[in-house]
């Protein structure tokens, strides 16, 4: 079937030509067109809801008014008391608790928000239009099942350990940091599905233990986990 093309003018530094070069080849794409096509098909926008900080401006501005009004009144008078002294501490702690709990949602949402979080069809336009530039389609595509076992196995061993009073935080970062990484993605599919197996298996064993003490994630269960993850891990 006869496809009608046109031209499209883009004005470009040097440099940045080049660099499309490369990363159209990079990529796999038989040329510039092909790969700025897909790119802005699969270009997306976040939309940010300012309402939570907006919210949270309020709140600091109205502690830090009743602060501010606490230390003219010192001031003035020249003497402040152990009342004075407890409530500057109260609204710092409430200060702080309120910008603490914002850090836990942000963090919480560039643990669980990822640009993969595609629809059905989505996903199937992707591997079409993958396939029509004759690139190989990502195994990330091909095994979203296995990979999202692993991610909410993983998700609940990090937030076991950071649960835990006998673990470090550089623990649980540890973990962050192997399913954030690369090492996932450079497995190929039968250690993908052997490492999904293994870590299924220890978190399953992990649910019944922490169940039973209280949340204790102890040292042989980090000796047992880096056993696994080391076992995978590519140097």
């Amino acid at each position: 079937m006869f496809i009608n093309k046109t031209y499209l003018q883009l004005s470009v530094t040097e440099d940045e030509k080049k660099y499309l070069k490369e990363k159209a080849k990079e990529l796999g794409y038989k040329s510039v067109s092909a790969f700025v096509i897909d790119s802005a098909k699969s270009q997306f926008k976040i939309e940010i809801d300012m309402k939570v900080y907006r919210e949270l401006t309020k709140e600091i501005n109205y502690i830090g008014k009743n602060v501010n009004s606490l230390i003219r009144r010192i001031n003035t008078d020249g003497f402040y008391s152990d009342n004075d002294i407890d409530f500057l501490r109260t609204n710092q702690k409430m200060i702080i608790s309120l910008m603490n709990k914002e850090y836990d949602r942000l963090l919480n949402l560039k643990q669980k928000y990822t640009s993969e979080n595609l629809s059905i069809k989505e996903k199937e336009n992707l591997i079409k239009a993958l396939q029509q530039n004759e690139i190989d389609v990502p195994l990330k595509v091909v095994l979203e099942e296995v990979f999202e076992q692993i991610k909410d196995d993983l998700l609940y061993i990090g937030e076991a350990i950071e649960n835990s009073p006998k673990q470090e935080k550089e623990v649980a970062d540890y973990v962050w940091e192997y399913l954030y990484g690369s090492t996932l993605f450079e497995l190929d599919k039968n250690k993908l599905i052997e490492f999904a197996n293994k870590i299924f298996i220890f978190t399953q064993k992990l649910k019944m233990k922490l169940f039973k003490l209280d949340n204790v994630f102890d040292d042989d269960d980090w000796f047992s986990l880096k056993d696994i993850l080391d076992e995978y891990e590519i140097y």
